[in-house]
């Protein structure tokens, strides 16, 4: 008997289907036998979960700003099914040992699938770090962040050579900070401006030697763009949020790389065809650490379980595509991180979300994370109502299960546990 049926699922091309899934994989799409469970759908739009592979989730230590727990059920309940942990965290991942650690906590207590980028710094262990696991390496700060301080040239060159010796995917964080306090939005964007973030893309590109795989995270403006010349994320805050929107001194809007203008956001919309990521950069902190004064504020802002909610909503007025969406939240990323993307088709993994038909409005005190805010309140939000992760509904009628949801290593690990 089959585990679990979805049934009246509508697909992406429309038709009416029931998605018979087990042990985790899709067996068959059309008309259903008997099965354990059976969820239906109601004509629902059903697509593949999305991979999110820029989040910070913080706990240990910053367990007040989220927890893997939180996390990955705000991650679930936004029809995210993979995940992708930044390594400056308390303690950074400079250490097999301390990568060790973080997967333990984050195996015994992620809802959804989750991999663990290694640090890049002068002290850093990368022979160790691979063998142990890690996904891929970075954010790579060649600009300082909240709990990330820039490398000099020498570090970025002499750490990238040994990354692309060993065939892995380095993340970057590119800005240019200039001198001086800031205390407002518009000020902290112009500290850190959009020409500054394709002159250091230029900059790392330059020091990296041939064949290194770089992936440039939250590239903020499209002026970057044409210098790129591997892979990107844009954010959704990037996409839907600008410094003119909002109070000059709301923090809760301050990130890093910072809020651009509304014609500069219009822009990168404009251009979403030319986007081959959207990742939600989710980074909480505290409402007591928001509240500070602008410069003391952290930056970060919340966004993994409002990232496909923002796009779908977006789809629904015809500003995106479906195909888009998909592309760019499931099937690039994964591509990228050269894990198994998930389709609609069978043998696939089981990773899918099922969306209401009509938006609601977004509201912090209904989200999962545990900070308990969001940048994107009052906005409208297309939300899953169910959420299936490596074959278990993960987030189905407002309830989370865990149980489906694996850890995802860089190849060279993966073909050693088999060997092993």
């Amino acid at each position: 008997m089959t585990a679990l049926v979805l049934s009246n699922a509508r697909l992406p091309d429309g038709r009416i289907a029931d998605i018979s899934i087990d042990h985790g994989i899709i067996t068959h799409i059309g008309s259903s036998d008997a099965a354990d469970r059976v969820i239906d759908c109601k004509n629902r739009l059903c697509i593949p979960a999305a991979a999110d592979m820029h989040v910070h989730m913080r706990d240990g230590v910053q367990a007040a700003k989220e927890t893997w727990k939180t996390g990955t059920e705000a991650a679930a309940a936004g029809g995210v099914a993979t995940v992708v942990d930044q390594p400056n965290t308390i303690p950074s991942m400079e250490t097999a040992e301390n990568f060790r650690q973080r997967a333990d906590l984050a195996a015994k207590n992620s809802v959804c699938h989750f991999g663990i980028n290694g640090s890049v710094t002068a002290d850093a262990d990368f022979l160790g770090l691979i063998e142990a696991g890690v996904l891929a390496f970075g954010e790579m700060f060649a600009a300082p962040s909240s709990y990330g301080n820039a490398l000099t040239p020498d570090v970025i060159r002499d750490s990238l050579r040994i990354l692309a010796d060993h065939d892995m995917l380095v993340t970057v964080h590119a800005e240019e900070v200039l001198p001086g306090e800031v205390h407002s939005l518009e000020e902290h964007s112009r500290s850190r401006p959009v020409q500054g973030e394709a002159e250091t893309i230029r900059l790392v590109q330059d020091l990296a030697p041939h064949g290194t795989k770089l992936h440039i995270c939250h590239v903020s403006g499209t002026e970057a763009f044409g210098t790129i010349k591997d892979s990107f994320e844009v954010t959704p805050h990037h996409l839907f949020l600008s410094c003119e929107e909002t109070t000059a001194e709301n923090t809760f809007w301050k990130m890093n790389p910072p809020l651009r203008t509304k014609k500069e956001r219009l822009a990168l919309i404009q251009n979403f065809a030319k986007i081959p990521v959207i990742a939600s950069d989710h980074a909480p902190h505290t409402i007591q650490e928001k509240s500070q004064p602008f410069s003391l504020a952290p930056s970060g802002v919340p966004g993994v379980e409002t990232m496909l909610p923002l796009l779908m909503n977006a789809v629904t007025e015809q500003k995106i595509t479906l195909g888009q969406l998909i592309a760019k939240t499931a099937t690039n990323p994964c591509r990228i991180l050269r894990i198994p993307a998930p389709s609609l088709t069978p043998g696939s993994r089981a990773d899918l979300a099922v969306y209401a038909d009509t938006p609601v409005k977004i509201s912090g005190e209904s989200l999962h994370s545990r900070c308990g805010w969001t940048p994107y309140e009052g906005m409208d939000g297309v939300f899953p109502v169910t959420t299936v992760i490596g074959g278990i509904p993960a987030w189905h009628d407002g309830e989370f299960t865990s149980g489906g949801g694996q850890m995802w290593m860089n190849a060279g690990a993966r073909q050693l546990r088999r060997k092993e």
